[in-house]
């Protein structure tokens, strides 16, 4: 068990976290680029989709655990849409607490939010990377954004061999206020493709 002031929320919402993988029925596959499949479903009472992107990926299991967690500059910069991903406070080397934080688009305002972000062992050839929503933090700048409902940002990775990795990423952020939902379907699809340029990223370090 882990053992700071963000505990609570953290063991509060593992297990809903980890019943994501228990989602059998149900997904729609939306795209597939080499061996990574995106799907899409319907969560609960979201008009927006749950997305998940699955797949055995040709990566390190430890420096896409590093990724994924640590290098959130090179997160921002893959993209297009990111304003800020920004560490706002370290609190062990497992867990932090981040800013991230969208353009504004057109008629669409800026959208943040504000996540703890943890790195638990699952066991000795899985990681699993969590970021659960949190209220607000004495770090976060003042800022006009609308704070989005981001729901599930939760990443497993699950080691297959040394330069293979199998990766499952769910998110589903409810972005709020009066947005097409077919625009924030496209924006998902745009976050598939952000993934497979962490991908690339990750072949390199």
């Amino acid at each position: 068990m882990i053992g700071n002031k963000y505990s609570n929320i953290i063991n509060n919402k593992l297990n809903e976290n980890l019943a994501l993988r228990e989602i059998k029925t149900n997904w729609k596959q939306v795209k597939q680029v080499d061996n990574i499949i995106m799907y899409s479903t319907v969560y609960h009472n979201y008009e927006v989709k749950l997305t998940k992107f699955e797949g055995n990926a040709p990566i390190n299991f430890e420096k896409a655990s590093k990724y994924f967690f640590e290098e959130l500059d090179a997160q921002k910069n893959n993209r297009e849409m990111c304003d800020q991903l920004t560490k706002l406070e370290a609190i062990d080397q497992d867990t932090i607490v981040t800013l991230f934080k969208t353009k504004s688009k057109f008629v669409v305002s800026s959208r943040y939010s504000l996540s703890v972000q943890h790195r638990r062992r699952l066991s000795n050839g899985e990681i699993l990377i969590t970021k659960d929503q949190i209220d607000d933090h004495q770090n976060a700048p003042k800022s006009d954004a609308i704070k989005a409902d981001a729901k599930f940002g939760v990443i497993f990775l699950k080691k297959i061999n040394e330069n293979t990795t199998h990766i499952e990423m769910y998110q589903l952020v409810d972005p709020k206020g009066s947005i097409p939902v077919s625009f924030i379907n496209s924006m998902q699809e745009k976050q598939f493709e952000a993934f497979q340029k962490d991908l690339q990223y990750i072949q390199k370090m």
